[in-house]
């Protein structure tokens, strides 16, 4: 096999996001040629559907039809080439994507196909000749993606010319990737600052402040619009503004457990290394997000440790899962004045049922703030916009009854 460091000599990522941008830009950096699938849709699905055992989440079906589809298209050259497939431990059905992709790879006739894996046990510590290096700079742009993702969802509700944010947005990740490419570092601060001038120029009205919703819940269908029926549009469209959950969170709640894991097990060398890369992120995360500082509204996202104190009271943080990350943020962001809360899910999912067990009890604490559990499983909800519509209708005027109040959910900023 011809490969670059030990690694295949293409990479292909499914489209699970805009992060995958950053991703590419990195593996081009080092030398790694990377693909970027097609955004999944409802041909993926249904190869999903068909070719797995029907128990599985709706981001497995997705996944496991973009690899076969790939397959499928003849383009690939099988002989060099692997799917990027990340895992995670615990008992979420992501750390078995890898092992359901691989026996279906096999039963299609694709076992020449490999499949790269990384995992958050390591805290996704890379792969190829630099892996620690290729993570650090994986980790910046993902930083710098979901910093642009903020500025989109603060704009785009106030602008005045339909499109103008998006068009921005689409130009900022241009610029993040071609900066990730050149290797992160004074490039992508430069990126970030021609990101902010552009935003800049975008003509908002603001004089009507809309209610903030949260929408939290399980990362894929969190951040991928096909899957969540483009929720956060419809929300806009109902009358809302949206902040939600960032996959930067996401790697940092990798570090923290890792850091826990060898504090656990005593490996204080990789204790050492992890705490003092952890410590180099949150210095330049911070540096990131003062270029966009002000033009952002809401406060930057809370450390993780900060973040498990607030979980604390309603989930144990040593029970891990991303149910964690959802209980925490909800707590955060009502602390910041959001108005409502929508947890967002695959049906049949662990981590997302926890959390919506705990609503009731979350919600009593945070002075009934509205909350929607919204379940998605491939199929059309056909009544989405109506329940989104009265959801919006009660967290309007939850938001106007507290606009005096000083409680957890007073107006916000």
């Amino acid at each position: 096999m011809s490969q670059t460091g030990g690694v295949p000599r293409t990479i292909y990522v499914p489209n699970m996001s805009d992060h995958v941008v950053t991703l590419r830009g990195a593996l081009h950096h080092h030398n790694i040629r990377c693909e970027v699938l097609p955004p999944p849709d409802a041909e993926t699905l249904a190869i999903g559907l068909d070719l797995c055992r029907g128990r599985e989440c709706l981001p497995c079906f997705l996944a496991t039809g973009d690899v076969i589809r790939a397959c499928r298209a003849g383009t690939i050259d099988r002989a060099n080439s692997a799917f990027f497939m990340p895992a995670s431990p615990g008992p979420c059905r992501f750390g078995q994507y890898r092992v359901l992709q691989r026996l279906v790879l096999d039963r299609e006739g694709y076992s020449d196909v490999e499949i790269l894996s990384p995992t958050a046990e390591n805290s996704y510590r890379g792969f190829g000749a630099r892996p620690k290096a290729l993570r650090l700079l994986v980790w910046e742009g993902i930083v710098a993606a979901d910093l642009l993702l903020k500025l989109r969802y603060e704009f785009r509700p106030y602008e005045l010319r339909p499109g103008a944010t998006d068009e921005a947005y689409r130009r900022g990740l241009e610029v993040i990737e071609a900066a990730v490419a050149q290797g992160g570092g004074k490039a992508l601060m430069a990126a970030l600052d021609r990101i902010a001038a552009d935003f800049s120029t975008i003509a908002v009205d603001r004089s009507t402040p809309r209610p903030v919703v949260a929408m939290l819940g399980e990362i894929y269908v969190m951040l991928n619009a096909h899957s969540n029926q483009d929720l956060i549009l419809q929300l806009e469209a109902a009358g809302a503004e949206v902040v939600t959950g960032t996959l930067t969170e996401w790697l940092h709640f990798a570090d923290v457990t890792k850091m826990d894991r060898d504090v656990l097990f005593g490996s204080w060398v990789s204790l050492l290394g992890t705490k003092a890369l952890s410590v180099y992120q949150h210095r330049v995360e911070r540096q990131m997000f003062a270029r966009l500082q002000h033009l952002l509204r809401h406060p930057a996202d809370a450390p993780m440790r900060d973040l498990f104190e607030m979980a604390r009271p309603y989930f144990d943080p040593l029970l891990g899962t991303e149910a964690l990350i959802t209980v925490a943020k909800v707590v955060e962001y009502a602390r910041h004045g959001v108005s409502g809360i929508v947890n967002v899910m695959p049906f049949s999912c662990m981590p997302g049922m926890v959390v919506s067990g705990l609503s009731a009890r979350m919600r009593r604490d945070l002075g009934q703030l509205p909350w929607l559990d919204v379940n998605f499983d491939g199929q059309r909800i056909t009544n989405i916009r109506t329940r989104l519509e009265a959801f919006v209708h009660q967290v309007t005027q939850f938001a106007r009854s507290h606009e005096r109040g000083d409680g957890p959910a007073s107006a916000q900023a």
